[in-house]
Formats: C-alpha cells, structure tokens, sequence
C-alpha cells in the first residue's frame, strides 16, 4: 500500500511539474508601453511619438461593445502644394467584441476619401501545439500515470508511465501517424 501512494505521490508530482514547466513557457506577462520619442526614418516615415494615456479619447464615434486600443492623431501637408493648410486626420485601432480589430479614421479639417485597413499578424495561420502532457487512469485496475506527446509532422510520438500491479511501474512509448 505504501508503495502504491509512493507511485500515486510521484505521478501528481510530476503532472504538477509538467504543468507548471508549461506555465512558465507560456505564460507572458503584460508590456507596459511608456513614452518613446518621434523617429523620423531614412525613407522619409516617421515613427510616431508613443504617449501612453489610458483616458485618452477617439475624435470619432467608435462602435459599440468595441474597445478602443490605439488613438493616433496625424498632421498632412501636400507636398504638390505647400502653400495649402495641413490635414489633421484621427486613427483609432478598436478591437470588436469578436476579437478581430478595425481602424477607424477621421478629419476635422478634411474628407477621408477611401483608406484600407491591412491585417498583417492575424493574417498568418496560426500555428498548432506541438506538445501535450497530461493523466492517464486505467478505470479497471485504477491504476494511475501520465504522458507526454510530441508531434514531429505527420507523426506524432509519445511516452507513458502507468502504474502496474505486476511490475510496479509500466513504461510505453509510442509512435503514430496523424490524420
């Protein structure tokens, strides 16, 4: 009996192992963006002044359930015609109740004509875990394990440990074909 809490007690410590290595891997902390200075780039584009205001309010209607995420503010002179007055225009990155996001835009001095909003990051297929751990438990004999998963491409390969009334323990490895 002793044996058997002795196997029970290492099975949960090593499941609580896995899943705290995993935590750690996982896990980000969220970024605090502070203040960083305009930066004007060899190419003529300017990198915006980042000043972080959390009360900070969209010139714009925002639609509703959305949450604002980003207020830009601009100022566009012609360069075909210098001598006409600047274009102040309003950008606001909102993220919709459906997690996807959308730009908002607008001017107080000028018409926004046409503009198109370009998912780079989200447009990436999003890629599969590789990886699983996790608990086995045999309802007949009650006896407990774990394992580990791995997928390689196609294949995917594995290992257990379960415990065994005959030997103790029982060590599998495994090997298969995903589809």
């Amino acid at each position: 009996m002793i044996k058997r809490n002795l196997i029970i007690a290492a099975i949960v410590a090593a499941a609580a192992a896995a899943l705290f290595v995993g935590w750690k891997l996982w896990h980000k902390e969220p970024v605090m963006e502070t203040w960083s200075a305009e930066q004007r780039q060899a190419d003529g584009s300017v990198m915006l002044e980042r000043k972080p205001d959390a009360k900070a309010k969209p010139a714009h209607e925002v639609p509703k359930d959305s949450k604002v995420e980003r207020v830009v503010k601009l100022e566009v002179k012609s360069k075909e015609k210098p001598d006409c007055p600047s274009i102040d225009v309003d950008l606001s990155l909102v993220r919709l109740p459906d997690e996807t996001r959308r730009v908002i835009a607008s001017s107080s001095n000028g018409e926004i004509l046409a503009g198109v909003d370009i998912p780079v990051e989200s447009a990436r297929p999003v890629s599969e875990p590789k990886w699983a751990a996790g608990l086995t438990m045999s309802p007949i004999t009650r006896g407990y394990g774990v394992f580990v998963d791995r997928d390689l491409g196609p294949f995917r390969v594995g290992a257990e440990v379960n415990q065994s009334e005959s030997y103790g323990l029982d060590f599998r490895i495994k090997a298969g074909l995903r589809f």
